[in-house]
């Protein structure tokens, strides 16, 4: 599964925080990443019987929630709603799916027909089966590509494609197809076969591949007419997004909490203005493009209030699904899990205990159990690269967003407050274009006394070399591209100090400064010397592996400000990744109800008590909190006035009862 462009997602709030004083880094002097090739091999290896792994990194099949939920003194259980989606990517741009061309110019009559034949797809798609059936219940079908955590941005009014077999042959036959001979055919020649591609490396996607096959043989298709590989992600990858060379393929996505994602994976800039398919990939690699979408979905993306752009979003829900470019699948009801007497573990809303892409680093800065400094971690996947400008893969970015820091992240338990990293202090404004259009501004003051892992300063300078080198490096290089594709002007205030202001004015923006990974200018710019100049080549920044790259000190090139350093040879291709403290690491910071928090571990617990009602601050939501509340209903009490509006109130008990159960590890 692709990490979306945003691996470090991050919320800006313009309020100044007070400078911490150096930390000691995570709490565990060595991470010790195990590569594998499929979950239930991992999970073997956490089992208890075995004793190999600490904590693992893919939703739990039902059959371990099952065993595991027996032993809990040996194995614990955290359950969340993912941020992310599974989904049949159709290609819009190969017949039968789509038909070749952008936005149909000719208003060729395959157009037409392509249509009809994606929403066949749909009605053959059982998702009732593949949730109780695959999922065994640990799971939410999607009607689009808008997960749970954003259902209230999808068109209420949309009544997802039922399944059903006749319904298929009729939208095939409205589209002018019609089986004969044995053979689907369509204007009078048979059909080329159907590529479909099916990921080895995830049993549920493969199991709802071959169902669809299986639904497709149950209408007529025969063997001849259905090309099916399933087979390795490097083989996905490259017949999908390098030679897009298919027709259905079992994608997946982890993405962020709003919903301007819809623009950066779907609209027609992202495939036809990335150059897909010459630049070898690009997000919107099933080539949907149409006019109408896109300007809703620009609405979504540049929109000046979150309201403006619950209506754009609820209006591109539906022309998405109207068009079906893709079948939306499912998001997880997940479950994963850790050794018992680990602590300090982080289940962070919406991507789990692990470092998901690189999200939740807390767990890894705050684990820790006596006798062990090593957390042996499991991985389902091998990265393809640890490249922090190219790589597109969630394992990749589930090391590189260890190594790595942005300028912010999210609160792990309440995703739409702000964790200051680099950053000291962030502030959103607006400035004028001319002519009174207005933009927006974001004004960046970094902390004082950070260091890169190889000892140099870290500065401003680094971060405004981060934001313009990603934009030189551009569509196709830079995955994160879309942070900063519409920087208008960066300008240093002072040696802490920078301002950055964009071309648009969005309610998003305030993410996209303060979420890119920042890089070292000194490493960087020593590599791409002519990075700002008409000779520089974006194209060979892909090939630059600094983790390849070694230094003095032990280190490669692959030098980061984050908690966990990347050592000369931590790769062991096909087997383990090594990771080693970065004991000089700084704090990271909140602001809770105007209240700075600082450190590690009282963010967490600030954080837990506010955010999950959390009224004896034990680190879990029990009956014991509800009797509290209640006991101070209407008065006022610190201790249970979680909105700090001065009282306990149906407000605070409403926290409390809906995040009862709940713990922080």
């Amino acid at each position: 599964m692709k990490k979306m462009l945003i691996p470090l997602v991050a919320l800006i709030c313009g309020v100044l925080i007070v400078t911490p004083a150096l930390a000691a880094g995570p709490k565990t002097g060595t991470l010790l990443i195990h590569i594998y090739y499929n979950p239930d091999v991992e999970n073997a290896d956490l089992d208890p019987s075995v004793g190999k792994l600490d904590i693992n990194d893919w939703p739990l099949s039902s059959d371990w929630i099952a065993k595991w939920s027996k032993v809990p003194d040996k194995i614990t259980l955290r359950s969340y709603t993912e941020i992310g989606m599974m989904q049949f990517d159709l290609n819009n741009q190969q017949w039968p799916t789509g038909w070749p061309g952008f936005f149909n110019p000719s208003g060729d009559p395959h157009y037409n027909a392509s249509l009809h034949f994606r929403k066949a797809i749909a009605h053959l798609t059982n998702k009732p089966k593949i949730v109780s059936d695959i999922l065994k219940g640990y799971g939410f079908a999607l009607k689009t590509p808008l997960v749970p955590a954003l259902w209230a941005y999808e068109d209420p009014n949309i009544v997802d494609y039922e399944y059903s077999r006749a319904k298929a042959l009729d939208e095939l036959a409205a589209g002018g197809f019609y089986l004969e001979g044995g053979v689907w055919k369509w204007g009078g020649e048979a059909l080329p076969p159907l590529k479909i591609y099916i990921r080895l490396d995830d049993p549920n996607r493969r199991t709802a591949g071959e169902y669809l096959v299986n639904e497709l043989k149950a209408i007529g298709f025969p063997d001849s007419q259905l090309s099916v590989q399933i087979t390795e992600r490097a083989v996905c990858y490259q017949y999908v997004m390098v030679l897009y060379d298919y027709n259905i393929y079992t994608g997946g996505w982890s993405l962020t909490p709003d919903p301007d994602y819809l623009y950066d994976l779907w609209s027609s800039e992202y495939y036809v203005g990335w150059g897909a398919p010459s630049v070898g990939w690009a997000p919107n690699y099933p080539g949907f493009c149409d006019h109408e979408f896109d300007n809703l979905a620009r609405e979504v993306k540049y929109a000046a209030t979150e309201e403006s752009a619950r209506t754009a979003a609820q209006a591109a829900s539906k022309r998405f699904f109207d068009l079906e470019p893709i079948v939306s699948l499912w998001s997880a009801a997940a479950v994963k899990a850790y050794k018992t007497g680990w602590s300090g573990v982080v289940n962070m809303e919406g991507y789990g205990i692990d470092s998901a892409g690189g999200v939740n680093g807390w767990s890894f800065l705050r684990m820790a159990k006596a006798d062990d400094e090593v957390i042996d971690y499991g991985f389902k996947s091998e990265p393809e690269a640890l490249h922090v400008i190219s790589s597109q893969w969630l394992w990749d970015w589930s090391v590189i967003g260890l190594v790595y820091d942005s300028l912010v992240s999210r609160n792990p338990f309440r995703l739409n407050e702000a964790a200051y990293w680099l950053a000291e202090n962030i502030t959103v404004d607006t400035w004028d274009k001319g002519g009174g259009q207005l933009a927006t501004k974001i004004t960046v003051k970094v902390k004082d006394g950070i260091s890169w892992h190889d000892g140099t300063p870290f500065t401003i300078d680094d971060v405004i070399f981060s934001w313009l080198f990603t934009k030189k490096c551009g569509a196709g290089v830079a995955w994160n591209y879309a942070f900063v594709r519409d920087i208008n002007s960066v300008e240093k205030v002072d040696s802490r100090t920078a301002i950055v202001k964009y071309n648009v004015l969005s309610v998003y923006a305030k993410w996209w400064a303060g979420g890119l990974p920042i890089i070292p200018k000194h490493i960087w710019e020593a590599r791409f010397p002519n990075w700002n100049t008409p000779a520089f080549n974006p194209a060979s920044v892909r090939t630059y592996h600094p983790w390849e790259v070694p230094k003095a000190g032990g280190l490669t090139e692959m030098i980061g400000t984050g908690p966990w350093k990347f050592p000369s040879g931590g790769w062991a291709k096909g087997q383990t990744i090594r990771l080693n403290a970065n004991t000089g690491f700084y704090d990271p910071t909140v602001v809770i109800n105007n209240n700075v928090v600082t450190g590690a571990d009282n963010v967490i617990t600030e954080s837990f008590w506010k955010f999950r009602g959390d009224a004896t601050k034990d680190g879990k939501v029990t009956g014991t909190d509800i009797v509290q509340v209640m006991a101070h209903y209407g008065i006022s009490w610190s201790g249970g006035d979680f909105d700090g509006d001065g009282q306990v109130d149906l407000d605070d008990f409403d926290l409390v009862t809906l995040n009862y159960g709940k713990e922080v590890g």
